[in-house]
């Protein structure tokens, strides 16, 4: 909350409130993911079908993706540099 201009210490009842909507985002967000794809399963192409109609949510998932991928490169690159094929 301070990296978005809270204070330092917050209120305890806004960190409060804040967990829980993040944690009923969350398990909606499960819940649908588990009813769409896979049984049992929640796979990272579920999450972006369900937030592909919203194009600030959908912006920040492919930015994140695209960033997993270049650190998973670079991580290679390194252990193959240090370590050897």
């Amino acid at each position: 909350m301070y990296g978005f201009g809270d204070d330092q210490n917050p209120y305890t009842e806004s960190v409060d409130i804040l967990e829980d909507l993040v944690i009923e985002f969350i398990t909606e967000m499960t819940h649908k993911a588990m009813s769409i794809g896979r049984q049992g399963r929640v796979q990272v192409e579920d999450i972006v079908f369900l937030i592909r109609k919203d194009p600030r949510k959908f912006a920040r998932v492919k930015d994140l993706l695209t960033m997993n991928e270049e650190l998973k490169r670079a991580r290679k690159a390194f252990d193959e540099a240090n370590y050897g094929s």
